[in-house]
């Protein structure tokens, strides 16, 4: 996790998720693991201490806002960027920005009250849950095997 005035934007992530939605092939796969593997998400927070100068104190509990589908299933909303944040509310928002490893971590710490994590709920819509983490960590097992197996001569 981070915290600091300097935005979240994500640009690279943004466009390998509307590659691989015109697109879902294996290099558009990949590209979009890779991306949302080494971006850091906007996720929208609920501090319960207030935080002074970008610091959270020592005690405070941090909980995350989430959404919830028809079947009653919640995710914790997370985002690109602020244009993305802004689709899903206006009001400001106390926001900390997480990794994938983060967002990983903490959906299974929490798998009995949250499904997984949404990114841009209101516009590439992307729901990550612990299956596909679990694909995503295969993927990246393969790609390195790949990899690995190549000798330059």
């Amino acid at each position: 996790m981070i915290k600091g005035n300097k935005p979240v934007t994500n640009p690279e992530l943004v466009d390998s998720m509307n590659k691989f939605i015109n697109e879902k092939s294996a290099v558009n796969e990949l590209n979009l693991i890779e991306e949302i593997n080494k971006s850091h998400l906007m996720t929208p927070v609920i501090i319960s201490s207030v935080v002074e100068n970008g610091v959270i104190p020592e005690g405070a509990t941090v909980s995350f806002k989430t959404i919830t589908n028809a079947e009653n299933e919640s995710y914790i909303v997370t985002f690109t960027d602020n244009d993305e944040l802004c689709k899903w509310s206006k009001d400001k928002q106390e926001t900390l920005a997480y990794t994938y490893d983060d967002l990983n971590g903490i959906v299974l710490e929490n798998i009995n009250t949250v499904k997984g994590f949404v990114i841009n709920p209101y516009n590439q819509i992307f729901i990550i849950t612990p299956e596909l983490m679990l694909y995503f960590s295969q993927r990246k097992a393969e790609i390195s095997a790949k990899e690995g197996s190549f000798k330059i001569i």
